[in-house]
């Protein structure tokens, strides 16, 4: 055992671990950008010369390279300003993943054990996948109706990733009056006020989360 990722392969992977790494696929992807992460993933793999498992690592780094970002985020500028936090967050975790085992010590002294290593390599990916649905929000828009009033509201309703690595149901906010927009849950620019309200709620979230 040379790398890290040696030590972190011999522990026990948590559930939201082998969510992310043992079942995820690459829908919809086409030939070309298919093409761009394995030229991206075989550059990172010159790291790696020294793990004796190298399929798992190039699973990995796969999994880091293809964000499956929906079609929204080619409107949702506010969206793509934060895709460079989330490269330098990825650049982050793979210096952390590329570490040799006689280096550990130096890159971090709370690493002492191998459950430290498995544990802090979990935080990693929870939180990529976190910030890549503050970067491409998933929502669900609906209408709702005052009890008193009985005027029709839009409402927005987010998804986050728990602790376990589980998507659940989490932000619910209002847009308004269901009528300022025409094409109801369809309409493009209830999308665009739907995920940038949820986006400020992820936010929040994150930073108590994660700026302690």
């Amino acid at each position: 055992m040379n790398h890290l990722f040696d030590l972190v392969t011999a522990g026990t992977f948590s559930a939201s671990l082998k969510a992310f790494f043992f079942f995820f696929s690459f829908p919809g992807i086409t030939d070309k950008e298919k093409k761009e992460i394995d030229l991206k993933v075989e550059q990172n793999m010159s790291k790696f010369n020294n793990t004796y498992n190298q399929s798992i690592v190039r699973n990995t780094l796969k999994w880091l390279e293809y964000d499956n970002f929906s079609r929204e985020l080619k409107r949702d500028f506010e969206g793509q300003y934060y895709i460079n936090e989330l490269i330098g967050l990825k650049r982050s975790y793979l210096n952390f993943y590329q570490i040799y085992l006689n280096e550990i010590s130096k890159a971090d002294k709370r690493l002492n054990q191998v459950a430290d290593l498995v544990a802090k390599n979990d935080e990693y990916i929870l939180q990529i996948a976190r910030f890549r649905m503050i970067v491409d929000p998933q929502i669900q828009l609906s209408q709702n109706i005052h009890k008193q009033t009985k005027i029709l509201y839009m409402k927005v309703k987010g998804y986050w990733l728990n602790d376990e690595g589980v998507k659940e149901r989490k932000f619910f906010k209002s847009l308004g009056r269901f009528d300022l927009y025409t094409n109801g849950v369809k309409d493009k620019n209830a999308i665009i006020d739907g995920r940038k309200k949820i986006r400020e709620a992820m936010i929040v979230e994150y930073s108590n989360t994660y700026s302690k």
